[in-house]
């Protein structure tokens, strides 16, 4: 009796291809649809890459749906030339993902990091009540008689700042010339033409009172000196006072012989150049008054002299125009 055949043996056996697990070589990690559909599209890149780390963390391990993560690990990195976030960027991505209720705090660990828990939520009704973007705020218009005006509706950059600053400097500029006192009045009140001017009045004072060389104090004074004394008397007190640094004439006591000068004609200056030189005094003196009968002329002391020297070259003058 011939055997009947069983009902297995008519069974076709198919391919069903690859699995999941041997698609990728190294394994995969399981990704919620509902974060990808409904929360992703909502995220900054901070906080779609802090996501990114704490899902390959959590979801890829099996059973597991808690782990303690450091800064350091969400900042990733790890291999050699790889992108790292910075600490700022994972501190960002946190917030708004805990903000959001994307992910949750179980347990703190300072040695080990927070302990994090990724939540199944969705936010397209987050925000469908609540838009992202930041409120628009319009400029104010620039006024002008040649060129349009137009609103501008975008948030302030860096080039809109500056522009800002130059529309209120040129109306700060055309009040100025509208009011009694121009430039005095408004324009040069404003903080920066304040510091401005500081500046350059400070730089003028360093100057004035920086040592001149001896080439240096005859270029200034080869033009108008030599109207005012014996410019070969002069070429020789500046260069015997040219001969140690401290010693050296300033603008402001160039300023202060000038007017010296002025004061005592040109035979007066010649003998107060010619007293310094032979007696190889620092300062110049006041030349000496012929005596008249019946007039008294109280006779200063040296010292008095060199006082009231001293106190002029450090006062200056500005007359000459150093």
């Amino acid at each position: 009796m011939t055997a009947l055949k069983k009902h297995e043996d008519n069974i076709v056996q198919f391919s069903k291809g690859k699995k999941m697990a041997d698609k990728f070589e190294k394994g995969y990690v399981m990704s919620s649809r509902l974060y990808r559909y409904e929360v992703r599209p909502f995220l900054s890149d901070a906080a779609k890459n802090v996501y990114a780390e704490l899902e390959d963390r959590i979801n890829g391990f099996k059973d597991k749906i808690t782990d303690h993560v450091s800064y350091s690990q969400l900042q990733g990195g790890k291999l050699e030339g790889s992108k790292k976030l910075s600490t700022k960027t994972v501190s960002n991505g946190l917030k708004e993902l805990l903000k959001l209720g994307v992910i949750s705090i179980v347990s703190e660990n300072s040695r080990k990091g927070n302990e994090y828990q990724i939540n199944e939520v969705s936010l397209v009704e987050h925000f469908t009540k609540e838009s992202t973007t930041l409120p628009s705020k319009a400029l104010p218009l620039v006024k002008g008689s040649t060129l349009p005006s137009k609103a501008i509706s975008t948030l302030p950059s860096k080039d809109t700042i500056e522009l800002t600053y130059r529309t209120l400097s040129i109306e700060l500029l055309i009040k100025s010339l509208r009011s009694k006192k121009p430039l005095e009045a408004n324009f040069y009140n404003f903080p920066f033409f304040v510091k401005q001017q500081k500046a350059k009045a400070e730089a003028e004072r360093k100057d004035k009172a920086r040592k001149l060389s001896y080439d240096e104090v005859i270029k200034l004074t080869s033009e108008r000196f030599s109207l005012l004394c014996d410019f070969s008397l002069w070429e020789q007190y500046v260069s015997s006072r040219s001969q140690t640094a401290k010693t050296k004439l300033t603008k402001n006591a160039l300023n202060a012989i000038y007017k010296d000068f002025q004061k005592w004609g040109f035979d007066g200056s010649n003998e107060s150049l010619k007293t310094s030189i032979t007696g190889n005094y620092q300062g110049l003196f006041a030349p000496k008054q012929q005596f008249t009968p019946g007039q008294q002329n109280p006779k200063p002391s040296r010292w008095d002299e060199i006082q009231q020297l001293i106190a002029k070259e450090e006062q200056g003058n500005d007359s000459y125009g150093y």
